[in-house]
């Protein structure tokens, strides 16, 4: 705030006193067009609408009652009561609205009190790549175009001169091929020929396009599945559209400080293990960097798994000389594409029938040690031991079979992971008849016991001064991330993908949008799911890298008042989220 709008703010603000077990406030009274800021003391808000009177919140100095009043609020939610003597600040809503509310920082601080926030930064870390768009990188410069009549010593001669690293060729006004300088070394590498040659033989098919309103973001994904190296913007998007710019790595540098997709490309060619836990180091380095906020995790979460599945096909070439008849997988956070942290991805394999599967639990095992060797931490839980992990297909369908058939009998709790199961590298048509066989033998019954199993881990109920407060008022220095506010989402997901019989190989977000797709008159209680599912991914993921840890628990020292306070909105969408499922006529619907 400005100097003289915070003078001006404290000259027309009054101070209360409250006694200990004092009302401050009534539930259900209309708001009375004042702010309250607690200077010092503790408040408790109370639930006093049902039979049983329930703790709600759990306030100290620094916080307010009376601000969802700006978020359409009509009456207070909670009665407030004095839990000790307490000294308030009171300002004239209009006033404060007026001299505080035109600060953009401001209005998203209140703005979380009632809604999930998920486009908060840091002042000091606005870094917003994912609204960084491709066409002001490369606006105002010459297109890089050659035509059929060009030869080689032609294009090889343009690139050199102007810099460039790749040019497009163009027929009749619409784009063939992208030439790069990679492919002139191939060329040359396949022993090259004449270079008065046309350029159309160093023409590839299938480049990449993406349309002119594309982010920097969109490109960095782009490039990371291919190894062209360059990508043609045009005007909708298609290889047929008007030619607006062509991009590449060396384009991306300014605006990230590193080449992400340098990093994707030279783990593809590490030469050692040690080569790839430094390009991991570098990988998460680049992630901890741009994870500004929760709004920020979709891209970078797609990036982390584009870098852990680089990396697992690099370790199988370098350590596995047979081919293995098999489908490398992951399960769990990485199977998902959830994992942004250095924590190793949960891995699987699916053998085929015929092969010897005492050979290939000694291939499983060098490849785990391997990934180890990356930088990896050790996952936390294996709720089965290693070479339980490596099965034929055979196999692998018979316990996925029992599982959904008696999940209460086979202990299908410590099998949710493996539900996670995504394809990695492998003959995916072992990973296929699993899928198949999963989505075939669903059925409510089972979807019903898992969705009741799912309601065993509830959120905390608010942070106080640095400790976590439960819905029993119990204090905790310890803040379980994962077990309080992962694992609810993750759990509860998983079923409503397994109730639109698409759960392997999706995200949590692609599964609330499956559940979005199933229930529409339910919509916004999955929206805010997912708006959840970010924050805490964002939160898990800064600390955890920042710390070296997997961010499962951490201190809630480690979070601003900003942070906690769009955590306990999360909390509250949670447990709108568990309402809704505990009650089973959502089941009816489908």
């Amino acid at each position: 705030m400005q100097e003289k709008d915070l003078l001006d703010l404290a000259g027309r603000g009054r101070v209360k006193f409250f006694e200990r077990n004092e009302y401050i406030v009534l539930q259900g009274e209309p708001y009375r067009h004042y702010i309250f800021v607690i200077q010092q003391g503790t408040i408790t808000l109370w639930d006093e609408s049902g039979k049983d009177v329930e703790l709600r919140d759990v306030l100290g100095a620094g916080d307010f009652i009376g601000i969802e009043q700006f978020n359409d609020g009509r009456s207070y939610a909670y009665s407030a009561r004095s839990s000790s003597d307490v000294v308030l600040y009171t300002f004239p809503a209009f006033d404060f609205e007026e001299l505080v509310l035109k600060y953009p920082y401001a209005r998203q601080y209140v703005s979380a009190h009632s809604h999930v926030a998920v486009d908060y930064q840091l002042l000091e870390e606005q870094r917003d790549v994912q609204n960084t768009f491709l066409h002001d990188l490369v606006k105002g410069r010459q297109l890089p175009v050659c035509d059929a009549g060009s030869s080689i010593a032609d294009v090889a001669r343009y690139l050199l001169t102007t810099g460039a690293e790749a040019a497009a060729l163009m027929d009749r006004n619409q784009i063939r091929a992208v030439v790069t300088a990679n492919s002139l070394l191939e060329w040359i590498a396949n022993g090259g020929g004449d270079a008065r040659d046309s350029v159309a033989a160093l023409a590839r098919s299938g480049f990449i396009t993406l349309p002119s309103d594309a982010c920097v973001t969109d490109a960095v994904l782009a490039m990371a599945t291919s190894d062209n190296g360059a990508l043609a913007i045009t005007q909708d998007g298609t290889a047929h559209g008007q030619l607006n710019a062509i991009v590449t790595p060396q384009d991306l540098g300014p605006v990230f400080g590193d080449q992400p997709v340098a990093i994707l490309r030279e783990i593809r060619r590490a030469p050692t293990v040690r080569a790839l836990q430094e390009l991991n180091e570098r990988a998460r380095a680049f992630v901890f960097r741009y994870l500004t906020s929760g709004s920020s995790v979709g891209w970078l979460a797609r990036f982390t798994s584009l870098a852990d599945s680089a990396i697992l096909k690099r370790i199988i070439t370098l350590t596995v000389p047979e081919d293995l008849p098999a489908c490398w997988c992951f399960c769990g956070a990485s199977g998902r594409g959830e994992s942004l942290t250095k924590v190793a991805p949960q891995l699987l394999l699916i053998l085929d029938d015929d092969h010897n599967h005492s050979l290939s639990s000694d291939v499983y095992r060098r490849v785990v040690e391997a990934t180890a060797s990356c930088g990896c931490l050790p996952v936390a839980d294996m709720p089965f031991e290693l070479p339980f992990y490596s099965a034929t297909a055979t196999e692998w369908k018979r316990r996925y079979h029992d599982w959904l058939r008696d999940p209460v009998l086979q202990e299908m709790y410590k099998a949710r992971p493996l539900f996670d199961l995504r394809p990695v590298h492998g003959r995916q048509q072992l990973w296929q008849t699993i899928e198949t066989s999963v989505g075939d033998a669903m059925d409510k019954d089972f979807l019903y016991v898992l969705a009741n199993d799912c309601l065993s881990s509830l959120p905390p109920m608010t942070f106080f001064q640095d400790a976590v407060v439960d819905d029993s008022g119990e204090q905790s220095a310890i803040f379980r991330l994962e077990h309080s506010a992962l694992r609810p989402l993750v759990d509860v997901g998983r079923v409503f993908g397994m109730a639109g019989k698409n759960v392997l190989g999706t995200s949590t977000l692609e599964r609330f949008a499956i559940a979005r797709r199933l229930m529409p008159e339910q919509a916004s209680i999955f929206a805010e799911a997912s708006d959840t599912l970010r924050v805490v991914l964002w939160q898990q993921g800064r600390i955890g890298i920042s710390q070296n840890t997997d961010g499962a628990e951490l201190p809630p020292a480690l979070l601003s008042r900003y942070d906690r306070q769009v955590l306990k909105s999360g909390f509250r969408s949670i447990l709108r989220l568990f309402e809704f499922m505990a009650d089973p006529q959502w089941l009816k619907t489908l």
